[in-house]
């Protein structure tokens, strides 16, 4: 993969609109004791990994925005993961580790998991992805290489992120499915806390 730790940016995705969850699930309170949101626990994964130079990318409330260490222009609102991800990279020299911001139960231990298997990575792979019992285009690293891919994608409308990059440029790195359990209704928050 040809990439060095610190050239990759840590990012989490925040631009989704929350529809089938009725209200900004990222400022959803998880944890009431600590007064922690959802979206936090991305954050505080990706810190644990990185230190603090979490980024976010997406359109969000200048309160999520204050819970990060900077955010990156996304010039493609609401075309889903595959525009911030472009975005990140286009705004950044290196690659980026990518999250979802809903992501209730990531751990530092599935991005350690991640970042270790893209570091050892040999040069076609493009981007690095955990997988459970399907792939997580939104839990990975992404090489400055998938920028051409991507940006190909998001211009025939295409929008499946898996679809973007050639299986052979993706290596998938097994993780434990709970980690990768996202947020999208009320009721996928129970025994978050």
């Amino acid at each position: 993969m040809a990439i060095e730790p610190a050239s990759i940016t840590p990012v989490v995705l925040v631009g989704g609109k929350s529809r089938r969850f009725g209200r900004d699930k990222l400022r959803e309170i998880v944890n009431p004791t600590a007064r922690e949101w959802l979206v936090d626990r991305p954050i505080a994964a990706l810190r644990e990994v990185f230190g603090p130079r979490v980024h976010l990318v997406g359109a969000c409330d200048a309160a999520i925005v204050a819970r990060a260490d900077a955010s990156l222009p996304d010039p493609y609102p609401g075309v889903g993961p595959l525009g911030g991800i472009l975005a990140a990279l286009e705004s950044t020299r290196g690659g980026v580790f990518v999250l979802s911001g809903d992501l209730v139960s990531i751990t530092p231990l599935v991005i350690r998991q991640v970042l270790d298997t893209a570091l050892a990575a040999q040069p076609h792979v493009l981007a690095v992805l955990a997988s459970s019992d399907r792939i997580e285009p939104c839990i990975g690293v992404y090489t400055p290489g998938a920028r051409p891919y991507l940006a190909k994608a998001l211009a025939a409308g295409q929008r499946a992120l898996i679809d973007a990059i050639p299986r052979e440029c993706l290596l998938l790195v097994p993780v434990d499915s709970e980690a990768t359990r996202n947020v999208n209704r009320p009721d996928d928050l129970s025994g978050s806390a």
